[in-house]
């Protein structure tokens, strides 16, 4: 099965925290906000995410 999450977004109701990360990327509590998504979907057994996100952070999120 596959999954999406989408992270898109320029985070402007965040800044100035968003001014250098996205903010998928900010923490909430221990872990990144976009770490909650991909373990909830990895605990349903989906095995292959995709993270589509705006072009202006696009290497921040793709591992």
């Amino acid at each position: 099965m596959k999954g999406i999450i989408l992270a898109g977004g320029t985070g402007s109701r965040l800044y100035p925290l968003t001014k250098v990360t996205n903010k998928h990327l900010l923490p909430v509590g221990k872990y990144p906000m976009i770490f909650y998504p991909i373990s909830r979907m990895k605990e349903a057994g989906i095995g292959e995410i995709l993270v589509v996100t705006g072009r202006e952070h696009m290497g921040d999120v793709v591992a």
